[in-house]
């Protein structure tokens, strides 16, 4: 059997950091362990999630993580989706969706119903009747479990003949004044009707509602900034278990230098986050930047762990339907070392002045281009040579809202666009680069990412856990 679930806390960023916001009671006993010949911080057995008992009807840990992520989300659902759709100017939002090519906005509405399926061609559909009356909710469709009803308390059926009268019948009925479909041409999760979906939709209401068909983008990217407590409990009990599976990786715990390889660093995650019943966000990505190569050296060969080098690891798990994405770098000491050389410490010092530039820049209203032009030009006035490259995160690694990227319309479309919102999950990412004196000069780049949140009042961003203020290390004994 699985050991209940835990986080591991290096004693070190406990020191430095303050217990993120919004944990609640979720650790139930604390105990102090020695691994290897690092001191950590361990493990609080819990029996809560997030301040809330787990329900006792439900009788696996996976099975309760289901459920509460159904809660959090219908909670949100019935908060925040019908002001989102009345500040976005919409008073429908029809998804079309079947079996095999499901539209990734629905993970946000109950996803394939526990028990069911998504369905031959169904259609969920939002109305809003105005003034102080609640939002309607109607799925219309085949292969729906009843707990879909939570979501969608009208679920229609159909048989032979289809879904296209039920779709017209409700439509005409309503006479909605703009209908949000999901089409995009740059934000993917606002992009999921296919060609022959909207060819059927746009059949089945008529030339007269095919006109007031709008893109859902708006909508989508006010509706997903608006994160509820619950969310951020999740993020955070999501981000703490990504940092300690990393902190342990690069760790004398998995790595003895001279003889582990990158892949048995991979392999270590890799069993960490399945052990942990996390669920897939993205493969670990490993890379060796050392004296004298140029460049990172990845997997491909999969090289051995020298002293010297410098260990980069970009990776995220996914946890009640939310996600993380981390970047970390260690120093592999030398046997006559106790630090990294000062060359190497100095440009950790640079990165981490930069992280504070990008929390205090990242202000709700500000665009995502001009975050990432304000924060370079900081950097630049103080000597630091630093490219910054963060996003918003949550449902999908890379968010639905802005980016602090270039304004390159045809790469990052709208995103570049976008304001920053309050509340939003963030991607805190950027690289410093700079010469290295005892590395004959040669140009070393260090890659940071933390998860942080931007203040509900959006003054700023909060790291959520770290950030990293010096490098790991591993010794050489």
């Amino acid at each position: 059997p699985h050991p209940p679930p835990f986080f591991f806390h290096a004693q070190d960023v406990i020191l430095d950091q303050p217990r993120s916001r919004g944990l609640g009671d979720v650790y139930k006993r604390q105990e102090e362990v020695r691994l290897m010949k690092y001191s950590w911080l361990i493990i609080f057995y819990f029996t809560t999630i997030f301040g809330q008992k787990l329900d006792d009807q439900w009788n696996t840990r996976a099975l309760q993580r289901l459920m509460h992520e159904w809660d959090v989300k219908l909670e949100k659902m019935e908060l925040h989706l019908q002001n989102s759709m009345r500040r976005s100017g919409v008073d429908m939002w029809i998804i079309m969706s079947r079996e095999f090519n499901v539209d990734p906005i629905l993970q946000m509405f109950g996803d394939y119903g526990i028990s069911g399926w998504y369905g031959h061609r169904n259609a969920y559909i939002f109305f809003d009747p105005g003034k102080k009356k609640p939002l309607e909710r109607t799925l219309i469709g085949t292969h729906q479990s009843g707990r879909m009803r939570e979501f969608f308390p009208t679920i229609i059926s159909y048989g032979e003949e289809g879904l296209k009268p039920h779709l017209s019948k409700y439509i005409n009925k309503r006479k909605p004044k703009k209908i949000a479909i999901n089409r995009s041409r740059t934000v993917s999760m606002s992009d999921g009707i296919t060609v022959e979906m909207l060819a059927f939709l746009e059949d089945a209401i008529g030339p007269k509602y095919s006109s007031r068909l709008i893109s859902s983008q708006d909508l989508i990217f006010d509706y997903i900034s608006h994160r509820t407590p619950a969310e951020l409990e999740i993020e955070t009990n999501a981000s703490h278990r990504t940092w300690y599976i990393l902190r342990r990786a690069f760790s004398n715990e998995v790595i003895t230098p001279g003889k582990t390889k990158l892949m048995d660093i991979y392999g270590f995650i890799l069993q960490e986050w399945q052990d942990q019943d996390l669920e897939f966000n993205f493969s670990p990505g490993i890379t060796i930047y050392r004296k004298g190569a140029k460049g990172g050296i990845d997997d491909t060969s999969n090289p051995i762990v020298e002293p010297g080098d410098i260990l980069h690891v970009d990776f995220g798990v996914r946890l009640m339907g939310l996600v993380t994405d981390q970047q970390h770098v260690a120093y592999v000491l030398h046997k006559n070392e106790n630090e990294p050389p000062m060359g190497l410490q100095k440009l950790f010092k640079q990165s981490v002045i930069v992280g504070d530039f990008f929390v205090e820049e990242l202000q709700a209203g500000k665009i995502g281009s001009d975050v990432k032009t304000t924060i370079e030009k900081r950097a630049a006035k103080q000597g630091i040579k630093a490219s910054i490259y963060g996003h918003t995160q949550g449902n999908w690694v890379h968010g639905a809202g802005a980016r602090a990227v270039f304004d390159w319309p045809d790469r990052y479309g709208d995103f570049a666009r976008e304001p920053v919102r309050s509340s939003e999950f963030w991607s805190i990412e950027y690289n410093v680069q700079g010469k290295v004196p005892e590395w004959n000069n040669q140009i070393v780049t260090i890659p940071r990412e933390e998860d942080a949140v931007i203040e509900a009042d959006g003054s700023r961003a909060r790291f959520i856990v770290g950030p990293q203020k010096e490098f790991w290390l591993i010794k050489s004994n």
